[in-house]
């Protein structure tokens, strides 16, 4: 079934009865939680590899981009992914430049503090392997910090400390990333790392040279009220690109989510976004022109006091075709008693929804990644357990955090309802990332002579 046909009796079923009976005049409302008929694998969730810096640091061993001798980045964040122009192409937040590059202080030619970020390209075709990294480099071979430019040739927007490229997609030949920036701290940075604040406003970028340059097109979501700070992006089967997006500033990591689309044809043209705005009556999606009129796509975890615990910040959002249904993977630190801190996993029919409650696909303690490749704080009553941690942030826990697909890696059954995807993952201390698969089963498809799964399922 193409995955855009609206579910009417589906949508219908799920909604709450004052929504569907003797409520034609009623407003819009939210979608309720999808039953959870796609599973995570109990202990399918593992680090395939480290893919920046120079050394593997649980392993001891090289890493296959070796990005310190070859361009100088000791670690970088987040790590969004997208396909341009036949190759793979990473967007890395507040890289982190080695000390020395051959032989040289690895700041000559001077680097601008205000754009510290590093893009990335690889042609790797399967999940199971590492992929090697190429960066766009200065003349001296260190990479080089992305610049968005306005008209007249000069940077439009800052890129400092959390003001980042947050997502990208390929449209009609030309490459547009979407950047992070006005972070609410400057100009005067907080104290410690915890009080560096979040970007504030995020502007669309066009790049006809494969991501080497950079212009600026249009404010994507800014003001007070802006819904897009971290955003996804996947390209539907009906014309419109799809956003999903998250609050940043002073909500950031504290947000509920929320989608919208435009049409892709009119991505150059600011303006005609389409924000959904929840469901009418008879259970299709309401959208609005005004992004203040956006509305959750759902309340996150739910605590001890049963209060909406909003938690979300970066995230993933895909079509996978082996289970027809949209995955959202984001990280949340809310300890509930069904879901773990840690990754989380919803899907979706429809990319508004309704999406499933939570389920926990990688918890450090749970699946083996703290004190193995994510450091545990050393405190007074917590000893060292691991070599991860450089010693000026031996006190510094290390985190499982920006979830993102990496489309071309997702292999599946359809038949069986099973799938296995890839995703990058940044861990803080160590400051770096690292390539994570994972195992999802549904429903199968197919049915065999008995009436069960087809065989081989």
């Amino acid at each position: 079934m193409p995955r855009l046909l609206l579910l009417t009796t589906l949508a219908l079923a799920l909604l709450q009865p004052s929504a569907v009976a003797g409520q034609e005049n009623a407003g819009p409302t939210l979608p309720p939680p999808l039953p959870n008929a796609i599973t995570y694998v109990a202990g399918s969730t593992q680090k395939i590899c480290q893919l920046t810096g120079e050394t593997d640091l649980q392993l001891g061993q090289p890493t296959a981009s070796q990005t310190g001798t070859r361009f100088g980045l000791f670690g970088a964040d987040l790590g969004y992914s997208f396909e341009h122009d036949g190759k793979l192409f990473f967007l890395f937040g507040d890289a982190m430049p080695d000390r020395m590059f051959k032989g040289q202080p690895n700041g000559s030619p001077p680097r601008d503090p205000n754009a510290n970020d590093a893009i990335a390209y690889a042609t790797a075709t399967t999940g199971g392997q590492c992929p090697t990294l190429d960066f766009f480099t200065n003349a001296n071979g260190s990479f080089r910090s992305p610049v968005v430019l306005n008209a007249q040739g000069q940077p439009a927007i800052t890129l400092r400390v959390d003001e980042q490229p947050i997502a990208g997609i390929s449209q009609g030949g030309r490459m547009y990333v979407i950047f992070a920036t006005d972070n609410y701290v400057y100009p005067t940075p907080g104290p410690a790392p915890g009080a560096l604040g979040f970007a504030t406003r995020t502007v669309l970028a066009a790049s006809d040279d494969d991501g080497s340059t950079f212009h600026y097109l249009y404010d994507f979501s800014a003001g007070p009220d802006a819904k897009f700070i971290n955003v996804a992006i996947a390209r539907g089967d009906d014309g419109y690109l799809y956003f999903w997006g998250t609050q940043g500033g002073r909500l950031w990591r504290h947000s509920a989510p929320y989608f919208a689309r435009k049409l892709a044809a009119r991505m150059d043209q600011a303006g005609g976004m389409e924000y959904f705005a929840g469901l009418a009556p008879d259970g299709t999606p309401t959208f609005a022109a005004a992004e203040a009129e956006a509305l959750p796509l759902f309340a996150n975890d739910q605590g001890a006091s049963a209060a909406p615990q909003d938690c979300m910040g970066e995230l993933g959002v895909d079509w996978n075709p082996f289970v027809a249904r949209w995955i959202m993977l984001s990280n949340c630190v809310d300890r509930t008693p069904t879901s773990l801190p840690g990754i989380h996993l919803r899907f979706a029919v429809q990319p508004w929804g309704p999406w499933s409650d939570p389920q926990t696909i990688f918890n450090g303690m749970r699946d083996g990644g703290t004190c193995q490749f994510i450091h545990r704080a050393v405190t007074p009553t917590t000893p060292a357990c691991d070599n991860l941690s450089a010693p000026n942030r031996i006190a510094l826990a290390g985190g499982a955090y920006a979830p993102y697909f990496i489309s071309r890696f997702t292999t599946g059954d359809a038949t069986c309802g099973s799938s296995t995807f890839y995703y990058t993952m940044a861990t803080f201390n160590p400051y770096t990332q690292v390539l994570m698969q994972t195992t999802i089963q549904g429903p199968p498809l197919g049915q065999g002579d008995d009436g069960g799964a087809p065989p081989g399922c």
